[in-house]
């Protein structure tokens, strides 16, 4: 994963180039929670126009794949648990972390296969396949409305298990205080109480491109603005 603190020494010495700016912790922290979400927007962008690429088989094959390559990068926030119905809603609660299903499927028992919950994003999709008599859903062939909750047919299923990419935690960069060999108090990087951010190390120099160019607007340094659009364009 990325590393914080080399993320924060990096934004820290351009800020301080030349004397014109600091960047403490915590304005740090605010930013770099930021630069996390609008890198892992972009990933999911790529991997739309990724997906239309393959559709016209422009894509690249195995690791040559954009689409491969996409869905590795965020394969740190792939999840997949267990999920039981809420017997007062009747529906399926998403999980407090939920951001993007990925799939959903009945669990298999004694070594059955499992079976895959098609997952629907239209209420009106859905209102036509119950109203079928040829295609209503069946325990062989279910399906699951995905809404700020899961509505599963036939309501007869109570267990699913649901693997989605879930939201990541903030980064953190956290320091604490230690006594020197002379009895002075310094503040030090904390790596116990520090996140790094969930993202492949080769995104580096993106995350310190989307922070340098906030920094750069906030305390009004040009050079620290111009790093960062200088490093989005190489990368």
């Amino acid at each position: 994963m990325v590393s914080v603190q080399s993320v924060y020494e990096t934004v820290k010495n351009l800020a301080n180039k030349d004397q014109k700016g600091f960047v403490s912790p915590s304005v740090f922290n605010s930013f770099a929670k930021i630069a996390q979400l609008n890198i892992i927007n972009e990933i999911f962008e790529d991997l739309y126009n990724g997906k239309k690429l393959r559709r016209m088989n422009a894509d690249g094959a195995g690791h040559l794949s954009t689409v491969v390559r996409l869905k590795s990068d965020l394969s740190a926030l792939r999840t997949r648990k267990l999920i039981v119905k809420n017997t007062t809603t009747s529906v399926f609660d998403k999980p407090l972390d939920f951001s993007t299903a990925v799939s959903c499927s009945l669990s298999g028992l004694g070594g059955s296969a499992k079976k895959i919950v098609h997952l629907l994003y239209e209420e009106e999709k859905i209102n036509q396949l119950l109203s079928s008599t040829l295609s209503a859903p069946t325990a062989d062939y279910p399906v699951a409305l995905v809404s700020e909750s899961l509505e599963v047919f036939p309501t007869s299923i109570s267990r699913v298990v649901l693997t989605y990419l879930r939201t990541p935690q903030n980064p953190s960069y956290q320091i604490q205080t230690v006594t020197d060999e002379n009895g002075a108090s310094i503040q030090v990087f904390s790596s116990s109480s520090s996140l790094d951010f969930e993202l492949p190390p080769h995104y580096e120099s993106e995350v310190v491109a989307e922070i340098a160019k906030m920094i750069g607007v906030r305390i009004r340094d040009k050079d620290v603005y111009k790093h960062g659009t200088t490093e989005e364009t190489q990368a």
